[in-house]
């Protein structure tokens, strides 16, 4: 194997894509190769010549948009893709992100909810004047004033963004996070974006939180489709799980369903079925369980290559 990486621009790849499409465009244009075929009334002398050319170079012509369409598209697949599966991870460490300063501030307001609430409260305890004379007084727990004391923790955070920039205003990509979480701290819904601004590469994902382990996530692929997966939790552990997938004008184009157990409680785990009997991916984790481990062509099923 050749020892070297192979680095993907997607941004680079749609911005390829778009120009690709506006070449394809031109070479459409009606007013690039006439309108058609000229007879002498037209031109003169001259018909015969500039219908030949046209004759000539209409094919060449056709079958130059119909390899930029097929390059533009190509160019648009791959940017989409590589830039998908890094705006998945991306997006799960804004959220991430995001958990660790609400676990900060949450600290801090802890720590100052405590103190202040000592200030409030006093105790009696035993003191002697300057002549040795013994006597009682309330002394506060926390000293209100005192210069070392806990700083208010301020608003609590429910958003993260970042925008990460190359110097070079060429690789400038959008994160943001937006977490609720109820009074107990606990998360009630996620909502992270992923965006290259005016590059048209965007990925968002939204998850609503509910008991014994559901949710709903609807994740917004950058070529417009969606995905939504439905993830009903029991108090005993069991669960049901629907994905759908639609396309970029609203028709479904996949479903499944799994059964599950291990969810909800503090340590979730959850282990996967898939409902339909045929399929490949029986346990939910992307790869096909039903693979016997040979190639397409063998003929043994343990691994040949012929």
């Amino acid at each position: 194997m050749p020892d070297f990486d192979v680095a993907f621009d997607y941004e680079l790849l749609n911005t390829l894509a778009k120009d690709t499409d506006r070449l394809h465009d031109q070479l459409g244009d009606g007013r690039l190769l006439g309108r058609g075929f000229y007879d002498s009334a037209a031109l003169g002398a001259g018909f015969k010549a500039v219908n030949h050319f046209f004759f000539q170079w209409g094919g060449p012509f056709a079958n130059a948009q119909d390899l930029l369409k097929s390059l533009s598209e190509t160019y648009r697949f791959v940017a989409q893709r590589m830039f998908e599966q890094d705006a998945g991870y991306a997006a799960s460490a804004a959220v991430q992100a995001q958990g660790f300063m609400h676990s900060n501030w949450k600290m801090k307001k802890d720590s100052y909810d405590a103190w202040k609430d000592l200030t409030g409260q006093s105790i009696t305890v035993h003191a002697w004047d300057d002549k040795g004379h013994e006597y009682l007084k309330e002394q506060k727990l926390a000293d209100p004033n005192a210069p070392d004391a806990p700083p208010p923790p301020g608003y609590e955070p429910t958003l993260y963004d970042y925008i990460h920039d190359d110097g070079e205003g060429t690789d400038n990509v959008h994160h943001s996070a937006q977490v609720t979480y109820d009074s107990d701290g606990k998360v009630t819904s996620t909502d992270s974006t992923v965006d290259d601004g005016d590059g048209g590469l965007k990925y968002h994902e939204h998850t609503d939180y509910g008991a014994n382990g559901s949710y709903t996530t609807t994740i917004t692929h950058t070529d417009g489709s969606k995905t939504v997966i439905e993830v009903h939790g029991n108090e005993n552990g069991t669960g049901t799980r629907n994905i759908t997938n639609t396309d970029k004008d609203g028709k479904t184009t996949d479903t499944s369903s799994w059964s599950g157990t291990g969810l909800g409680g503090d340590h979730p785990d959850p282990k996967w079925t898939n409902n339909d009997p045929d399929a490949t991916d029986t346990d939910g984790d992307g790869k096909d369980d039903k693979d016997d481990g040979g190639t397409k062509n063998s003929n043994t099923g343990v691994g040949s290559t012929f």
